[in-house]
């Protein structure tokens, strides 16, 4: 059984792969791991300990937190002595997809993984949206090849801003709004937060497929946030929100196997 990682700003993305089917997944905060290792508390530890099970043969970690990403790889190599613990890098993942851009170390690897694990699904061209911690539109051109994308403030990261940089605005919490016009304070926030997100959403996919003529593209959407969206937007194809650990247990497959 390989367990997959993928570390990401806000949260640490662990899947349980058995036969190429992800059978349960754990989200733990990267703030939890990403401190002193000594001062990971036991609540953290435990949580890894129980998931990460004696039938546990191998670890791939990947990541775009250099320090959470060390910490996890020395907390692991504490707990389990025999277990395989592979470090996925920008190096291998270009193996498997051309990049043109002038710097391809410069975009992420989560990026880099989910435009792999699209390519092994859809039929280019393909734009991926993710609502991650940022929310990031990449795009893969009709040959296959990463050619570039957009990256924009992210959910929680706006909610967040609009509150603290306000007197008077509360921080609250992401969810579908019904109207548009709110009718409060917090619901007039709801509205401009979720409708804004959705107007974001049509109008860059649909200048991405106006201005670079890719009427045909495949639209996916993942990340936590993907799934509120299905309703309200008609740019998006597919929303897999499973695309990381996918693309990560597809590495393990043609590389590290």
């Amino acid at each position: 059984m390989t367990i997959v990682v993928d570390i990401g700003n806000t949260s640490v993305l662990l899947g349980k792969i058995e036969n190429n089917i992800i059978i349960d997944q754990l989200r733990i905060q990267t703030e939890s791991i990403k401190i002193e290792l000594d001062n990971i508390n036991n609540d953290t530890r435990t949580e890894l300990e129980n998931f990460i099970d004696n039938k546990s043969n191998k670890i791939l970690l990947s990541g775009v937190v250099p320090q959470a990403m060390l910490n996890l790889k020395l907390l692991i190599e504490e707990m389990y002595e025999n277990l395989e613990i592979v470090l996925v890098t920008t190096d291998q993942l270009l193996k498997l997809i051309k990049i043109e851009l002038k710097n391809p170390y410069e975009v992420g690897d989560d990026r880099i993984i989910n435009a792999i694990a699209s390519i092994e699904k859809y039929k280019p061209p393909i734009i991926i949206v993710d609502f991650g911690t940022a929310t990031t539109f990449d795009v893969i051109n009709s040959k296959g090849a990463y050619v570039g994308g957009l990256i924009c403030p992210g959910i929680n990261l706006s909610l967040k801003s609009l509150s603290q940089g306000t007197a008077l605005l509360p921080l609250i919490d992401f969810k579908r709004s019904e109207n548009i016009i709110g009718k409060s304070t917090i619901g007039a926030m709801e509205s401009g937060v979720y409708w804004g997100y959705v107007s974001l959403i049509e109008g860059i996919v649909k200048r991405l497929i106006d201005e670079n003529e890719y009427h045909s593209a495949t639209v996916v959407a993942t990340g936590g946030y993907s799934n509120l969206f299905e309703k309200d937007t008609t740019c998006i194809n597919h929303f897999e929100n499973d695309l990381t650990l996918e693309g990560l247990n597809l590495i393990n497959l043609k590389i590290y196997e």
